[in-house]
């Protein structure tokens, strides 16, 4: 998220290929998974140029805000189900 904030400030557009989308995809090409750089990047230049990718949507004020609590809080109740369980 913090690479997206940095590029939307520097006002480019950026879009996420869904990673499931890719390995099937892969597959579907040449019947192989076998992972590579290469191949990987043709892949999800393939994708894009078909537009199947999404733009990521960030929140807003106190949308933002309440992601972040909602984030804390989850990792604070997590800690207190650790330390209950000692």
């Amino acid at each position: 998220m913090n690479l997206v904030h940095h590029l939307r400030q520097q006002e480019i557009t950026c879009g996420v290929v869904n990673p499931l989308h890719v390995k099937r995809t892969k597959e579907l090409d040449d019947n192989s998974p076998t992972k590579n750089d290469v191949k990987d990047a043709r892949v999800i230049a393939q994708l894009v140029k078909d537009g199947r990718y999404a733009v990521p949507s960030l929140p807003q004020s106190v949308y933002a805000e309440l992601r972040e609590t909602t984030k804390i809080r989850d990792h604070l109740s997590t800690d207190l189900r650790v330390v209950q369980s000692i």
